[in-house]
């Protein structure tokens, strides 16, 4: 299974600060006040314990360092 980082560029018409991504995607689908311009794929890796981000391990389910045994 591949794991893919993607790029992700949103122009909008109100100030996305305090917004959380969640709100920002919801306001891309509906076409109300954003629209997204780019999707790029910047990163593939085949092994989650090749992913370098703490938050996406978690998500995963793992630590570094632990994803071989997610494997089976």
């Amino acid at each position: 299974m591949a794991y893919y980082k993607i790029r992700i560029e949103v122009w909008c018409d109100w100030d996305p600060t305090d917004s959380s991504l969640r709100d920002i995607g919801q306001q891309v689908i509906r076409g109300d006040g954003a629209v997204c311009m780019l999707q790029k794929v910047v990163s593939v890796v085949d092994r989650p314990q090749d992913i370098e981000d703490e938050a996406a391990m978690a998500f995963f389910g793992g630590e570094e360092g632990d994803a071989d045994e997610s494997q089976g």
